[in-house]
């Protein structure tokens, strides 16, 4: 029979090792549960000599983790696949901790299984769900926190992740749909690029030579092409430098304490950009909001916590301003609309479900118009830089065609003349 070694700990919490004989790891894990002891790591005599591993921690019982996955690798992006396959669980019936002990060995990224053994070995402790998530500020923000201690209070569990999950797959659909709109202009600029550098550094010297050697002259159009490549030559790495250093100097002020509230009020203000900077923001507060009043949390609460879900720290600080009002008794259409952020239409109709009681609906029926508003921005804001692109790129390449035709031509009134 073969024999287990194991690393455990006693109900006092005191760390204990020994070995143990079972017919497999199953019934070794039985037997240390009969002895009262939460095993951390256990092994097959043998093993570790044979394979060349060390003995495998405790997520290792229900699947086989990278050594390089920790804590670290976490990040807020492993909040929306995790959440989705939990949702998927628990809508089948299953009880959360055996829903996180599932994900811990069937997950196919090793970093939600690492997230989902840590989440299962704080709730096998007696901690709540909602608990074991504050643990991982990493990856779950306080308004997901407290939506699932909400859910867990009421027995609504699976209706809360499932509005959780809706609400990040819309956001991410936006940042698709940016992204997917930038995807083609990045192309045309790269490929316009490439052009221009193989025109001016390669194609041009060899015409230039040639003209010199025949006593011809430039035309004007290929002489500008030639001073644009020599000076790029010359002074390109200064412009690089100097652009990377204003990257960087912009970077960190923004991320400085003081910088980063006014950088964020200035990037609100550039045209259409800053439109679709609110109303991204806009919209995953009136997402955020709607769901904590609907799971039960006061609105004062809820606002707090919905405020430190903003990342624009400008409109954060506005919002704040407006919490304040609704705690001296304004209601929170008058303080919304204090904010500057929310146009007169979705007011009203917040208006009319604020005045019935319930304003639930009325943030629901404004993340419905913002996402729409967003919608818009990003097509329209597509087609300007498309066409903004595409003008840039008959530009340039129009300059360069210009004045290499012009070079032929001059080369080929050279050759005649001689």
């Amino acid at each position: 029979m073969p024999t287990f070694t194991y690393s455990a700990r006693n109900l006092e919490g005191s760390k204990v090792q020994g070995s143990l004989e079972a017919a497999s790891r199953k019934t070794a894990l039985q037997q240390l549960a009969a002895k009262k002891l939460r095993p951390l790591s256990i092994s097959e005599s043998g093993t570790e000599a044979k394979t060349g591993k060390s003995n495998i921690p405790f997520a290792g019982l229900f699947s086989k983790q990278s050594s390089e996955v920790s804590s670290t690798s976490l990040s807020r992006k492993l909040a929306l696949p995790f959440l989705q396959n939990l949702k998927e669980l628990l809508n089948c019936g299953i009880q959360a901790g055996d829903a996180l002990r599932l994900m811990s060995g069937r997950l196919s990224d090793p970093r939600l299984k690492f997230l989902s053994t840590q989440l299962w070995d704080e709730l096998r402790q007696g901690r709540s769900l909602s608990e074991t998530f504050h643990k991982q500020p990493k990856v779950f923000d306080e308004s997901v926190v407290s939506l699932v201690e909400a859910g867990e209070a009421t027995g609504s569990l699976n209706t809360v992740l499932t509005s959780i999950v809706s609400s990040m797959e819309e956001r991410k659909r936006i940042q698709s749909n940016l992204l997917s709109a930038l995807a083609y202009p990045v192309f045309l600029i790269l490929i316009t690029i490439g052009l221009v550098l193989l025109f001016l550094f390669l194609l041009l010297p060899r015409i230039q030579g040639l003209l010199s050697s025949l006593g011809g002259k430039l035309p004007v159009s290929t002489k500008l092409l030639i001073f644009m490549a020599d000076w790029l030559l010359n002074y390109g790495w200064i412009v690089a430098i100097g652009g990377a250093l204003a990257v960087f100097g912009t970077i960190s002020w923004r991320n400085s304490k003081n910088g980063r509230s006014k950088f964020d009020a200035l990037i609100i203000r550039v045209p259409l950009l800053g439109k679709f900077l609110r109303d991204l923001q806009v919209l995953r507060l009136t997402q955020i909001l709607a769901l904590l009043l609907e799971n039960g949390i006061t609105m004062v609460q809820s606002l707090t916590m919905t405020e430190r879900a903003l990342t624009n720290y400008s409109m954060r600080e506005r919002f704040t301003e407006a919490r304040n009002k609704v705690v001296e008794g304004a209601t929170l259409s008058t303080a919304f609309k204090s904010t500057g952020y929310f146009d007169e239409m979705s007011l009203d109709i917040f208006t009319v479900g604020e005045n019935t009681g319930n304003v639930v609906p009325g943030l629901n029926q404004m993340s419905r118009q913002y996402s729409e508003s967003i919608d818009k921005i990003v097509k329209g804001f597509m087609g300007i830089i498309s066409t903004g692109v595409l003008l840039f790129v008959f530009l340039f390449v129009g300059l360069i065609a210009f004045g290499i035709i012009s070079a032929v031509f001059q080369l080929s009134s050279s050759l005649s003349g001689g």
